[in-house]
């Protein structure tokens, strides 16, 4: 049987981009993955949006187009911009210290003292992945919610303040600005910094002052378990049907739930991991971006051209995987690689149940895909085989098609 027959597509067909159908048809049939979404936007307009598979296994629900995903660590491009736009307004600086916004008293297991250096640590560390952990060299703190919980002699869930006293008691991995290693973590204290220059809660701040100016409606952060789904919200799945202990909801310490629902407390992960989106807002987020009139504007005028670019300019090197994969730089809430002399920017994002990718290129042409599924049968995580795949495709495109 064709592929095509085998998996539900859904959207306007665009004869002149029938091959991103046939990459994503394949690459869900080659994958085990049940469903996925695709948009491009090119120039500002979207030109592609499209749904392959199932957003529902057992009920057999096709993947809309503007179906919500979580997606994951493509959060991080979103607390940027919310970083930035605090900037720009003068209510932070960059350079401003984490300590200063974040007043909660250490906890301190047997034996610990406060690390001086937490006193280095400024917001762009955090924006840029050098702040001081590495979650390869100790642990992640956003999932260790049963050890905390255990050593602050707290009942669960544990919320993102928790976490910042317990990890305020242990000691940094390195000296900050001194290398990059990616952390969840940073983000997290970035999500309360914005709380507490804005007055809002984090999630408030970003719909009212990032997505509604630019027309985006949908996005939010999205619930833990499968009955607190949004609607229009697929379903989530585990390559293995993993289960693990549940740190939300009434089986909190105690039951083992699916792996997708209940095992991370997902509005704990909102400025890191928390936001659930569709594709298509993705992609009208980064548009608004775009540098237009000679690069001296942005297409959706919330940055000013000299805040996109700074948000948009290296940072830090990003080291390479032991696979050779990976490398490029890391700005303030994007990745950057440069692909034909031309820097991308770019951001991925891994849960067991999501992978996630949004692309942002200099011509105009913004693209995101997101799954139901985050990892492939052999185990690794789908995200990092999308972007390159994907970023063929664009280049090969010899003209857009006009808008949907």
């Amino acid at each position: 049987m064709a592929i095509l027959d085998q998996i539900p597509v859904t959207g306007k067909e665009r004869p002149e981009l029938t091959q991103f159908d046939a990459w994503a048809e394949a690459f869900l049939a080659d994958h085990k993955i049940p469903g996925a979404a695709l948009a491009i936007a090119q120039g500002g307009q979207l030109v592609y949006s499209r749904g392959f598979g199932l957003a529902d296994r057992d009920d057999k629900t096709p993947v809309e187009p503007n179906a919500l995903f979580r997606i994951a660590s493509v959060s991080k491009p979103i607390t940027g911009v919310a970083v930035m736009k605090l900037v720009q307004d003068e209510k932070l600086k960059l350079e401003d210290k984490v300590l200063d916004y974040i007043p909660n008293e250490p906890h301190f297991e047997d034996g610990g003292k406060f690390d001086e250096r937490w006193k280095q640590i400024t917001l762009v560390e955090c924006l840029s992945h050098t702040g001081g952990w590495d979650r390869d060299k100790s642990y992640d703190p956003m999932f260790q919610a049963v050890r905390m919980a255990k050593s602050m002699r707290i009942d669960l869930p544990i919320l993102p303040e928790h976490i910042i006293r317990y990890q305020l008691g242990q000691p940094l991995d390195f000296d900050p600005l001194t290398r990059y290693a990616y952390s969840n973590f940073g983000y997290s204290i970035l999500g309360r910094v914005i709380e507490k220059v804005s007055g809002q809660p984090y999630e408030k701040y970003v719909q009212e002052a990032i997505f509604k100016p630019l027309g985006i409606e949908r996005p939010r952060i999205g619930g833990s378990l499968a009955d607190q789904r949004a609607e229009g919200e697929v379903h989530y799945y585990d390559v293995h049907d993993a289960r693990g202990l549940a740190v939300v909801g009434p089986g909190a310490g105690q039951e083992q739930v699916p792996i997708s629902y209940g095992s991370w407390r997902q509005e704990t992960l909102d400025s890191h991991g928390g936001w659930i989106a569709s594709a298509v807002d993705l992609v009208n987020f980064a548009a608004a971006f775009d540098l237009t009139d000679g690069g001296r504007k942005t297409r959706g005028g919330l940055l000013k051209a000299a805040t996109a670019r700074l948000m948009f300019s290296p940072q830090t090197s990003i080291p390479k995987r032991e696979d050779g994969s990976g490398g490029g730089y890391y700005g303030l809430g994007w990745m950057l690689k440069n692909e034909n002399d031309l820097l991308v920017a770019r951001h991925g994002g891994a849960l067991a149940c999501t992978a996630a990718s949004l692309m942002h290129f200099p011509d105009g042409t913004n693209l995101a895909m997101l799954t139901n599924l985050g990892q492939s049968p052999d185990g690794k995580f789908l995200g990092r085989s999308l972007e390159a795949p994907l970023t063929k495709l664009v280049r090969e495109v010899k003209s857009w098609p006009p808008p949907l």
